[in-house]
């Protein structure tokens, strides 16, 4: 999985779904962050992490770590600024991914997953959270990538590759999560942090939907009982006509 600072509730989302399902993830991050993201110098998504960690709540965190940015280098953060990534990196004891471009960082991002993967196959998921540029590759393919699983993403032809592009190619099924607000509105989950919702209920747990074979079946059954009711009464109409009342014939 690859994720960034800018939303730190939906790595936690995911972290817990990582968590109940036991899994075993490999995970770099984008370490800066938008406006209102893990964007405090002390806290940052690493710090997050690490308190989770001690806390009991988590058994894993992130492998590698990059400084985000434009061109996934930083670029556009003020030299403070990147000094505080680097720290953060350095107290949670993350390895630093950078390279000389965004192409070297999606290289290396691609070796790092490789040695993280051990003895198995492949993966079986690539999860991006946000539009981290070494991921999605640029920003525009961020808008254009679909939102939700993606199986048949190595059919599409992309100026720029990241990390999900290589993904696919590999034959790895891609998750991307970008506009969470969007998703909250489809699943008819609650906006308001005044109102705290029951874990387990809402659309995006369970849902009531029609069963379309079952009411196709119904559907075709109703239509020949139809059918069938109007021949029949076509054939008693020309049944009646042809009988001979025997008082007219007198």
């Amino acid at each position: 999985m690859g994720v960034t600072g800018s939303n730190p509730a939906v790595n936690l989302a995911l972290y817990a779904a990582i968590t109940v399902l036991e899994l075993d993830p490999a995970i770099i991050v984008s370490l800066s962050s938008a406006s209102y993201g893990a964007n405090k110098e002390e806290l940052t998504w690493l710090d997050m992490e690490s308190i989770l960690k001690d806390s009991g709540l988590l058994s894993f965190g992130a492998n590698y770590a990059s400084l985000g940015g434009s061109e996934d280098l930083g670029i556009g953060l003020t030299d403070n600024g990147i000094a505080m990534l680097r720290s953060a990196m350095a107290r949670n004891d993350v390895p630093l991914i950078m390279g000389r471009s965004l192409e070297d960082n999606v290289d290396l991002r691609m070796k790092a997953y490789q040695e993280l993967l051990g003895d198995a196959n492949r993966y079986r998921l690539f999860v991006n959270i946000g539009g981290g540029l070494a991921n999605v590759g640029s920003e525009p393919n961020a808008r254009l990538i679909p939102e939700g699983l993606n199986t048949k993403l190595a059919e599409r032809n992309f100026e720029k590759e990241g990390v999900m592009m290589k993904m696919a190619k590999l034959n790895v099924p891609v998750l991307h999560v970008r506009r969470i607000l969007r998703w909250a509105r489809n699943y008819n989950l609650s906006l308001s942090l005044d109102q705290k919702p029951m874990p387990g209920e809402g659309a995006v747990f369970s849902s009531t939907i029609h069963n379309v074979t079952v009411a196709s079946i119904c559907l075709a059954i109703l239509l020949m009982a139809i059918i069938a009711v109007i021949i029949f009464d076509r054939h008693d109409r020309r049944f009646m006509a042809n009988i001979v009342d025997t008082d007219d014939e007198l």
